[in-house]
């Protein structure tokens, strides 16, 4: 995710979009074949001075001015042809939504790495008898396949909404100056299907620069993910404690120990995840904030999205990755169940638990 997110990568998402409207502009005759073919060639962001673009970028209000004079400069005789049909918002907003792409694949690897040990959990464990526990307090009986696959039903539920919120999200912006299409005119209908087409993207009916509602829900749905991710951590963590003993994350060296105390085995990647969970609601909130923008460009709304999304990925894919390690080695200690168990009164297994476990198992097949 920090090689998604790397200036390197953001510049080159920019010059990827930049390479998309030349195509598009040759599509429709805007754009001389040989000047596609000139300015794709440059299109490469290995060469460039990225800590000098982002100073330029800075007093220019947007990174996108010195890139587009970058890359003027790179094709002689070409120039003229460079940025045809876009203006800097529309290269930023779909070079976000090309890192977003990226970013989201990591995402659901990691989710689909935490559900599978989840319905391996689920599987192993289905009449593995456990303490239930209510307001921190023992309650009836459960088993420990079945915590498992609550906790696979809920990363499955977030496996589909971030698939959704991708699906109508994840779609390239290109408006021109002023959202009008003024350069492509009557043939923006073919101007955006070839841009969309470069990217490999689906074209969406209107330019969206200031309908952010679809962002905003993907960002939802990540940081709602991330949260499932912090409540499976908040359950390891406190199935870890000495006193309890029931669960232990995968061991490696160096992980949990204490500078103080040696006998400790700290739960540091559920610690992580639970973190991360809490630091997403900033984030989605920034973004709530963000669609509320004036007519026809926002004046430090994108922009203000375009740092926070980084961030956000980020922090989403540290949590998350770190519950993709915890889960999978998670060693389960059944005869410490058992025996905080005993201290209660027998009672039997609830009759529903397979079914719950099946109907968990079968919804993870489904997704997959």
């Amino acid at each position: 995710m920090r090689a998604v997110f790397s200036p390197r990568a953001t510049v080159q998402a920019m010059l990827d979009v930049e390479a998309a409207l030349a195509h598009a502009g040759a599509a429709i005759g805007l754009v001389p074949p040989e000047a596609e073919s000139a300015i794709a060639a440059k299109c490469d962001a290995a060469g460039i001075d990225t800590d000098s673009l982002a100073t330029a970028g800075a007093l220019a209000g947007t990174i996108v001015i010195p890139l587009v004079k970058w890359l003027k400069e790179a094709v002689p005789g070409y120039q003229n042809f460079v940025h045809v049909g876009g203006t800097s918002q529309d290269i930023m907003d779909t070079g976000l939504v090309l890192q977003l792409r990226a970013g989201v694949a990591y995402l659901q690897a990691d989710l689909r790495i935490i559900a599978n040990a989840a319905a391996d959990l689920a599987r192993a464990h289905a009449t593995t008898k456990m303490m239930g526990r209510t307001l921190l307090q023992a309650a009836l009986p459960t088993s420990f396949g079945l915590k498992a696959a609550l906790w696979l039903a809920a990363i499955t539920d977030s496996r589909r909404a971030i698939a959704q919120a991708a699906a109508e999200a994840l779609r390239p912006q290109c408006g021109g100056a002023a959202g009008t299409l003024d350069v492509p005119g009557a043939r923006a209908p073919a101007f955006l299907q070839a841009f969309g087409a470069a990217l490999s993207l689906p074209v969406p009916a209107l330019p969206w620069q200031t309908s952010r509602a679809p962002l905003t829900r993907l960002a939802a749905a990540i940081a709602g993910a991330a949260g499932v991710t912090g409540k499976i951590g908040t359950d390891i963590a406190l199935l870890m404690q000495t006193e309890i003993g029931e669960v232990a994350e995968p061991a490696a060296p160096g992980r949990g120990g204490s500078s103080a105390m040696a006998h400790k085995r700290n739960p540091t990647l559920s610690i992580a995840a639970r973190a991360a969970a809490m630091r997403m609601p900033g984030y989605v909130a920034t973004l709530l904030g963000c669609q509320d923008q004036e007519h026809e460009r926002a004046a430090g709304a994108w922009q203000a999205e375009a740092a926070t999304w980084p961030a956000l990925m980020l922090c989403a894919s540290g949590g998350i990755a770190a519950m993709a390690e915890a889960l999978p080695g998670l060693e389960v200690f059944a005869s410490r169940m058992a025996e905080n168990l005993s201290r209660l009164p027998e009672a039997p297994l609830s009759t529903a638990i397979p079914g719950l476990i099946a109907q968990a198992l079968a919804d993870h097949h489904a997704f997959e």
